[in-house]
């Protein structure tokens, strides 16, 4: 287990040790629970960055494309230069197609490519119907693993899962992932590796 803490005064050596840690990561499905904010940009935006100066495929799905575009020319990717490596994908409205999409998306490259995946998952979570499909895309996304040769980092801001279920949803995505980060604004974060 590592475990890291930092203040606000010091985001930057934070930011730097989970940057480590992603990059010792190889092959690994990846639940990273956050609060939102500048801490999660960063994690999410350095990770596609290491990618993208690796040659990588880069993915990132999301509910709103152009915003994560012009995010990331703000972190200084530039998507113009490196359009043949960066996938934004736009996340359906209704779960269903939503892992087949991935890896439809990851099938459709190369052979051996590498690939880095960033999943968002900015929906409100509020019903136990919703909780329990993402969980069961999630386990069909880590059943299939073998066929992504790269990290996978699946991004959930806990402030919008409801209280009442937080604690059972967060406990069936730890089931199918390998690696766990919680970035906590406040508290410092931590990072597990399970077997």
């Amino acid at each position: 287990m590592v475990s890291v803490g930092y203040s606000h005064d010091s985001i930057k050596s934070f930011m730097t040790d989970v940057d480590q840690y992603l990059e010792k990561l190889e092959r690994t499905h990846v639940v990273l629970f956050h609060e939102g904010g500048k801490e999660t940009k960063n994690t999410e935006y350095g990770f596609i960055n290491k990618g993208l100066a690796k040659k990588e495929h880069c993915f990132y799905t999301t509910q709103n494309p152009e915003k994560i575009a012009d995010e990331m020319k703000e972190f200084g990717i530039d998507t113009e230069a490196n359009k043949e490596l960066i996938h934004i994908v736009k996340i359906p409205e209704r779960f269903e197609d939503y892992s087949k999409m991935i890896l439809d998306k990851v099938d459709s490259l190369p052979e051996n490519s590498k690939v880095r995946v960033v999943s968002t998952h900015y929906f409100d979570f509020n019903t136990e119907k919703k909780t329990d499909r993402m969980a069961e895309i999630e386990q069909c996304v880590d059943d299939n693993f073998h066929k992504i040769n790269g990290n996978f980092v699946c991004s959930f801001e806990v402030n919008q899962i409801d209280d009442a279920i937080r604690a059972r949803f967060l406990n069936q995505l730890l089931d199918s992932h390998k690696a766990i980060i919680f970035l906590r604004k406040d508290k410092g974060s931590e990072m597990f590796t399970l077997p």
